[in-house]
């Protein structure tokens, strides 16, 4: 499933899921508490592949850029409550 982002189905899944840019833990978190179960694991994948495009990522500010928009999806993310 490494390459899970790449596919028909995760394009699918983000037409449902609309990740903002967050400027804050705060935001991230609460955002992420509203997420359903298919939008929570849409979440994780596309948190999951940032995070690698961050660790691949030779200039120094864009890396550091994306690895926070992936530490902050995975706040979102860790805020899921499963109903």
């Amino acid at each position: 499933m490494k390459n899970w982002h790449k596919g028909g189905a995760y394009k699918q899944a983000l037409k449902t899921l609309l990740i903002p840019i967050f400027v804050s833990t705060e935001q991230a978190m609460e955002w992420g508490s509203r997420l359903n179960a298919k939008q929570h694991a849409t979440l994780l994948e596309t948190q999951r592949a940032l995070n690698d495009t961050a660790r691949e990522e030779c200039n120094p500010q864009r890396k550091l850029n994306l690895a926070t928009q992936s530490q902050l999806m995975r706040e979102a993310a860790q805020a899921f409550a499963p109903a």
